[in-house]
């Protein structure tokens, strides 16, 4: 099992609305430590070339809180919390946005783990 994490993973800081070339990879995970107590809203879109983006209108994009529009809300986060987030990038389109927005947002820092590689070793 270990040698499958480390073969089937890659992880990066994330500045909140870059482009990630996602392909071969079905799931990533956003680790966020928060920097400003309050909401955080994380929307996702998707593209074939990595320049034009559209949303991502998936009520199961957010593995543990499904939701009707494909973008997902927290209640408060208290400053220097510690969140990950699962997405299911399964049906995307090779380069994905994910942009952290509302209260919560300000002075956060994001990493992305990708995984579930469908060619190993990554």
């Amino acid at each position: 099992m270990k040698r499958e994490l480390l073969q089937n993973t890659r992880v990066q800081p994330y500045t909140s609305g870059d482009a990630i070339e996602r392909k071969g990879f079905l799931s990533c995970v956003v680790g966020a430590v928060i920097g400003t107590a309050g909401a955080l809203t994380l929307t996702v879109t998707h593209s074939d070339d990595g320049t034009t983006f559209e949303d991502v209108k998936d009520k199961n994009l957010f593995i543990e809180k499904p939701t009707e529009d494909g973008a997902f809300t927290t209640e408060s986060i208290e400053k220097d919390a510690v969140v990950n987030f699962d997405i299911d990038l399964i049906g995307l389109k090779d380069y994905v946005k994910i942009t952290a927005s509302g209260a919560a947002a300000t002075g956060t820092t994001l990493a992305v783990a990708l995984g579930d590689a469908n060619v190993q070793p990554v």
